[in-house]
């Protein structure tokens, strides 16, 4: 099991610096697998998910964007706006009260939002409701939930 894991790791080191910028992957997602296996076929996609699952190499692909892994993906944009409203949420309240805001722009466009005058309205609108629990992590759920589910907003954000 030990031979494996170095050779896996080995493979993993020497092939991914020739890979990051592909960035292509089949079914199978990123890892190890779709280093070695290019062909998108459900049978060569299936190979590529076993070499992934055995060799469990797709937590190492992820953390350090390499084995054709991106790293930003919805996973880093979450975090990303969950450190941005943990860092801004009392500014965040006070320019969703006014319904406009450096802050709130900034927030806004991390959210993928490009009509941030529209997101503003919203947020307005939705106030007391956006921040009745006064936390961060409740804003941003709530803001998440409105974003997905506002028509004005589906069509201008990208989450």
């Amino acid at each position: 099991m030990k031979r494996i894991l170095s050779v896996s790791l080995f493979l993993a080191l020497v092939a991914s610096p020739f890979y990051v910028a592909s960035a292509k992957h089949g079914a199978a997602g990123c890892g190890l697998g779709s280093v070695v296996i290019t062909e998108n076929k459900k049978v060569h996609q299936v190979i590529a998910a076993t070499v992934n699952g055995t060799v469990l190499n797709q937590s190492f692909g992820i953390s350090t964007g390499t084995l054709n892994c991106e790293t930003s993906g919805f996973t880093q944009k979450q975090v990303e706006q969950q450190i941005f409203v943990h860092m801004n949420f009392q500014s965040l309240e006070q320019e969703f009260a006014k319904g406009s805001g450096e802050k709130m722009e900034a927030f806004a466009s991390l959210m993928g939002c490009s009509d941030t005058g529209t997101f503003g309205k919203v947020g307005k609108e939705k106030f007391s409701a956006l921040f009745d629990q006064n936390t961060p992590d409740s804003f941003l759920e709530k803001m998440r939930f409105e974003v997905a589910n506002n028509s004005a907003l589906v069509g201008s954000c990208k989450i």
